[in-house]
């Protein structure tokens, strides 16, 4: 069963998507607008908290992590998604 999101877990997607496209940064491309991915483990969607910022191409797209799927797409970009999930916390924890 899927947890409905707090205004905590709004506020914070909100911080999240705002950061732009963690991938599109990659490539030298700062700021894309982005929504959130929430990061899968084991069996199920991590929570809310648990959410890096990808652009619709990146998320959903034929080289995003939905169409190419995990381990191809943490391949090709060279960065897993725990390692983004560090990245985000990392800069959102130190702006609070």
């Amino acid at each position: 069963m899927r947890r409905t999101a707090t205004k905590q877990d709004k506020e914070w997607m909100q911080k999240v998507s705002s950061m732009g496209c963690l991938i599109c940064e990659r490539l030298g491309f700062y700021g894309t607008p982005s929504e959130v991915h929430h990061v899968h483990s084991g069996w199920g969607r991590d929570g809310h908290q648990n959410t890096i910022p990808l652009c619709p191409e990146h998320h959903r797209g034929n080289t995003g992590i939905h169409g190419m799927g995990r381990k191809a797409f943490e391949k090709e970009y060279g960065i897993t998604q725990a390692e983004m999930l560090e990245i985000v916390k990392g800069r959102l924890c130190q702006s609070n």
